[in-house]
């Protein structure tokens, strides 16, 4: 068996997700992104270590689906909102994924107002193939959408490693965050979708190359039925890629930035709400903790420990709701950044950001949080 350090990482993520499958109790997860996002603020301030990009900490709990879910309710989008009834083309399947995805907003917007590009484009290496079927991006944000399968001798089991890179210089375009669904047709058959989030300063490339590996399960070969059954074994298949070009129209700068400084108290600290940026694919806004002292490490955990962003809930002029799932977060040297989902193309007229009002308190269910709950409108 190989055991290469990339293949041990491998099995390592697919025996977790097994794991997490069988133990998560959705009653264990309400705000789940805020307590990952400070438990990963903890580990990156000890020892005085400047906070970087912790989008890490999110990329299993997306995968399994359950990190917006449990005693405060449903998904957030599901609350709210229905995509409208299109047809989506040969992107059909994914519409079910988008209704599970912590970016499903963000997905479901894009289809239905044509901001996206079919690729289809296959790749198959012994039992395994791949296909990129679409693309979408803005200066701040890519998502690809993508099939992977099995032949019938091995049921599929996970896409556990994605990255996207330049296809021209193959320099990395940033950390890719995966989410992935079974389809209700077999077990042969997976629909997912890789992320990646960039700093909206570099130029999007001419080509992608998507570079992944697909894992499937061994069949138990044991013949007696006495025995008792082994741990589940994984394959791997090799590193396969699939390039191709980005339309030019992704090129072209969308984003909108809005000045806030909107300055407010929460937790016996002062914070401001100094800017927000909107994208078709990223809603992303910056806080700056103690604006008028110089603050250390120990006291920019205390304010990151009380700020904790929900949603953003969206208004179109018709009046229909979106909310907007947070996605990641990125510490800065005076505060922190958080992202969103996003749905600019359906015209969005109101933004309002939303903030645990009472830090530390536990609540029964959404409606109590929902009423304690800081409101700070964005646009």
């Amino acid at each position: 068996m190989t055991t290469s350090p990339e293949e041990q990482a491998l099995f390592a993520d697919a025996s977790q997700v097994k794991l997490e499958r069988q133990q998560l109790n959705p009653a264990d997860t309400a705000f789940a992104i805020q307590r990952g996002l400070a438990k990963a603020r903890t580990r990156r301030m000890t020892g005085h270590v400047q906070l970087k990009w912790i989008t890490a900490v999110l990329v299993t709990a997306l995968a399994t689906g359950w990190l917006l879910m449990g005693p405060l309710g449903s998904t957030p989008q599901q609350a709210m909102y229905s995509p409208p009834v299109q047809n989506w083309g040969d992107l059909e399947p994914f519409r079910e994924l988008a209704g599970k995805d912590v970016d499903g907003n963000t997905i479901s917007s894009a289809i239905n107002n044509g901001y996206v590009q079919l690729v289809n484009r296959s790749v198959k290496s012994g039992i395994y193939q791949l296909t990129v079927n679409a693309v979408m991006a803005d200066e701040n944000k890519m998502i690809v959408l993508y099939t992977a399968q099995t032949d019938a001798s091995q049921e599929i089991y996970s896409v556990p490693k994605t990255s996207m890179v330049n296809g021209m210089t193959n320099q990395s375009l940033g950390y890719s965050g995966i989410s992935s669904l079974y389809t209700q047709n077999g077990k042969y058959t997976l629909y997912g979708r890789s992320t990646v989030e960039m700093d909206g300063n570099t130029p999007l490339p001419d080509q992608v190359k998507f570079d992944f590996r697909i894992s499937s399960v061994v069949p138990d070969l044991l013949a007696d039925t006495n025995k008792v059954k082994k741990d589940t074994k994984y394959q791997f298949s090799k590193p396969m890629e699939v390039s191709f070009d980005l339309d030019p129209k992704f090129s072209v700068p969308k984003t909108e930035k809005i000045k806030l400084n909107q300055l407010f108290t929460i937790g016996g600290h002062e914070v401001l709400l100094s800017e927000a940026e909107v994208s078709p694919l990223m809603t992303r806004v910056r806080f700056i903790y103690e604006p008028k002292q110089k603050i250390d490490y120990k006291t920019k955990l205390s304010v990151s420990d009380v700020v904790n962003p929900i949603e953003i809930v969206s208004t179109t002029k018709d009046g229909q709701k979106t909310k907007l799932s947070g996605v990641s977060g990125n510490g800065t040297e005076d505060g922190m950044i958080y992202s969103f989902s996003s749905n600019l193309l359906d015209g969005s007229q109101s933004l309002v950001l939303k903030l645990r009002g009472e830090p530390g308190k536990v609540y029964d269910d959404w409606q109590e949080a929902e009423k304690h709950m800081l409101e700070l409108r964005i646009k």
